[in-house]
């Protein structure tokens, strides 16, 4: 295998890693530093859905509402960008190992009998 086809591996292997823990922080639930009324710490939702009826329903003199959009844009902000360009990364190394892969198996063999 020549250096080439090592720094494609290298490449698609760190992209593929850094493309799982984006998916996976945007599922993990994204909570407030307060807690409701019952002692429940607010729960806004997850990267992938916004759940807000814990703050709509925890009331009082603050906006948990707003707080909880805000923490869900800070989460989307960062995981968003890193898997879109990890993706895409990984996606262009996908392409060019095949394209390299099917140049390889055009060329002739020489064998030496």
């Amino acid at each position: 295998m020549s250096q080439r086809h090592h720094r494609l591996a290298y490449t698609g292997i760190i992209a593929a890693v850094v493309l799982i823990f984006g998916l996976l922080a945007m599922n993990f639930p994204v909570f407030l530093d307060d807690y409701d009324q019952y002692g429940w710490q607010i729960k806004c939702g997850t990267g992938y859905l916004t759940d807000l009826t814990q703050a709509a329903a925890a009331g009082g003199d603050v906006n948990y509402v707003d707080q909880c959009e805000s923490a869900l844009l800070v989460r989307r902000m960062w995981t968003m960008p890193l898997t879109v360009i990890s993706g895409t990364i990984l996606l262009a190394v996908l392409v060019a190992a095949a394209t390299t892969s099917a140049r390889e198996s055009l060329l002739p063999h020489h064998t030496d009998a």
